[in-house]
Formats: C-alpha cells, sequence, structure tokens
C-alpha cells in the first residue's frame, strides 16, 4: 500500500513539473531555453519548443494603402486602404479562408522589407517580383477617378487594434498607371 501511496503523489508532481517546464520553455526570453537541456533526447520530445512554427510571431499588420495622381503628379486624392483586415470571430479558429490573402499580404511585405541591403540576383529577383505583384494586386482594386491616370502604393505597418502604437510608414512606391 505505501508504493502506491508514493505513486499517487509522485505522479501529478512529476506531470506538474513537466507542465512547468514545457509552459516556461517557450518563454520568448531564450535563457529559458536551459530547461530544454533537461530532454536528454536531443528531439524535443519530452519539452517541445512549440516557437518553432513562429519564433518571431508577427506582432503588426502589414497595410497597403494607395492614392490616385494627376497626370504630372501635382493633385493627390487621400491615402486609402486597399482592403481591410476582417475582424476575427470564433469561428475562424476552424475556417477562414479569407485569411489566406491577409497572409500573401503578409508575405510579399515581409519580403519587401527584411534584407532591404542585399543585392544577390535572387534577392532582386523577388523584390522585383514582389513589386509587381503588389502594383497588380492594387490595381485590381482601384476605383478610377477622371483626371486621376496614376496610382502610388504606401506599405504601413501597424498594431491593429493597439492604437497607442504610431504606424511605421515602411515604403512609398514609385507610380504607376492605373490602366496598363
Amino acid at each position: 500500500m505505501k508504493a502506491a501511496a508514493v505513486l499517487e503523489r509522485a505522479v501529478p508532481a512529476v506531470l506538474a513539473g513537466w507542465f512547468v517546464a514545457s509552459v516556461l520553455s517557450q518563454h520568448p526570453d531564450r535563457s529559458y531555453d536551459k530547461l530544454r537541456s533537461m530532454d536528454k533526447t536531443g528531439t524535443g520530445i519530452l519539452i517541445p519548443n512549440w516557437r518553432f512554427f513562429a519564433p518571431n510571431p508577427a506582432v503588426e499588420d502589414q497595410h497597403f494603402l494607395y492614392r490616385l495622381a494627376s497626370e504630372d503628379r501635382s493633385e493627390h486624392t487621400e491615402w486609402r486602404e486597399v482592403y481591410s483586415i476582417t475582424p476575427r470571430k470564433m469561428a475562424h479558429a476552424f475556417w477562414f479562408p479569407g485569411r489566406r490573402m491577409e497572409k500573401a499580404v503578409f508575405d510579399v511585405a515581409s519580403t519587401l522589407v527584411h534584407n532591404p541591403g542585399a543585392m544577390t540576383p535572387l534577392h532582386q529577383e523577388a523584390k522585383k517580383a514582389a513589386y509587381r505583384l503588389v502594383g497588380d494586386f492594387v490595381r485590381r482594386r482601384i476605383e478610377p477617378e477622371p483626371g486621376y491616370p496614376l496610382f502610388q502604393v504606401m506599405l504601413v505597418r501597424y498594431s491593429g487594434y493597439d492604437h497607442s502604437e504610431d504606424p511605421k510608414y515602411d515604403m512609398v512606391f514609385d507610380y504607376e498607371r492605373v490602366t496598363p
């Protein structure tokens, strides 16, 4: 009977310790990664690392704004949002195909913003393709107005619902024709 009593106390204690070690090892402060060294398998099976999928999770939304311009670029409309991010609902945890477009915009914006000094041919081609993709994406959503044959795009990052932070204006693209 004494062995059963020890097991009744030891098993919950071991499971609680394992849970605490797993939770702490997910902390953004990398000093907690020492806990993962207790996993002698070296595979992360005993103490997992869920940051594998998002080691630096996104904390800001990427937005493309556009404005129309006159031929001589002396007159402009106000900046307008190309699309707005859909407010999240509980059902989106299970089915949210609209998120694919938001993810694509995020990925293209990341391609443009990250490694601005990278000059390898591969990076240059990726950036050219990203610029073309953004231009076409915006062009399809523009509501043309007479007297404004050009448009310009701006990439803006902001935290979405946290209005205490100012937006970050990452880049403004060259003017393009509304109708190519």
